[in-house]
């Protein structure tokens, strides 16, 4: 064994220059770097492409079902623009009128003559009325309605009666009535409505209809002026006449009923009956009596308190509710 390390040492030096190994050059890896994580790249500044907005194309409107028009069902309101919508009843409104109307106020002509005689009684009167005011829903179906009205009624034709070819004997004969009435009075009414379909039988449609009946309650101020001209004379054998003047300052108070009909526009259509109450307190009264061949006389007097029996009212009329 000592002889082989001495043989070693003595032969190692010429084996190592004689046999030369190359060296390879090993990389030297981290042990505690991250093997995922890839190594930063550098990279040249990238300039950005200009943004170019888009607008957001149109969609298209749905396509309105074709109404059938031999159905009754309306087009409803979500279908309909917003000018075409059909008039709502259950809302609260603003309310106009205007109306056509006729009664008998009473007058109190008596005279007795040979030719003619005149009694007390009716005097037919035709006129017109306008309102304005407020309807409220009181809900329910239930409404209430205040309005401010004006009216007029009068003659609308003076009944004349003249001697004509075959009365010779008559030099001037004449009859002739006149009157009028006119005032303001506040209004007050309730109704119930009522919606339904109807067809028009004009257009061959069908549309919306609101019936209300409803009953209504009135106090007023007027003035009333009534006349009759009465003269015949046929110069010999009569000679008679009769006038008389009625100025009246009343008080009104009223109480009736009636129904409307409202189309889906707010246009409507109204009949009522109204009993009138007038409390006459003042009148003042200018007579001419005339008897058969005799000598005329004229009375003024004045009259406090003077009560008329109740008065009926018909009209009919329409208006507009916003």
């Amino acid at each position: 064994m000592t002889k082989l390390l001495l043989v070693l040492l003595l032969c190692g030096p010429a084996f190592a220059q004689d046999s030369q190994i190359p060296v390879t050059e090993v990389e030297t890896v981290d042990p505690f770097a991250d093997p995922a994580a890839p190594e930063p790249a550098v990279s040249e500044p990238v300039t950005p492409a200009p943004v170019v907005e888009v607008a957001p194309a149109l969609e298209a409107p749905p396509a309105k079902p074709v109404p059938d028009s031999t159905s009754p069902v309306l087009t409803t309101e979500a279908e309909m623009d917003d000018d075409e919508k059909r008039f709502n009843p259950l809302e609260s409104h603003w309310v106009s009128i205007f109306g056509f109307e006729t009664l008998q106020y009473s007058v109190p002509y008596e005279f007795t003559g040979e030719k003619k005689s005149f009694r007390p009684g009716g005097n037919e009167l035709w006129g017109g009325r306008l309102g304005f005011g407020g309807e409220l829903y009181l809900g329910l179906g239930f409404t209430t309605t205040s309005r401010l009205e004006g009216y007029y009624v009068g003659t609308l034709f003076s009944r004349v009666l003249n001697a004509g070819p075959e009365d010779e004997d008559v030099e001037f004969a004449y009859t002739k009535r006149s009157g009028s009435l006119w005032g303001v009075e506040a209004t007050q009414s309730l109704g119930i409505v009522f919606d339904f379909k109807t067809k028009n039988p004009i257009l061959d449609e069908w549309s919306y209809l609101t019936m209300e009946p409803f009953v209504e309650a009135g106090i007023g101020r007027a003035y009333a002026y009534n006349r009759l001209n009465y003269d015949y004379n046929t110069g010999s054998t009569t000679n008679e006449g009769y006038r008389q003047r009625v100025r009246d300052d009343l008080w009104t108070t009223k109480f009736g009923g009636g129904i409307n009909f409202t189309s889906s526009s707010g246009y409507f259509l109204y009949l009522k009956a109204t009993v009138n109450s007038f409390d006459v307190f003042q009148r003042k009264l200018r007579t001419y009596t005339r008897e058969d061949q005799g000598t005329g006389s004229t009375v003024r007097e004045t009259l406090k308190d003077v009560k008329l029996d109740p008065i009926t009212t018909y009209a009919l009329g329409g208006g507009y509710k916003f």
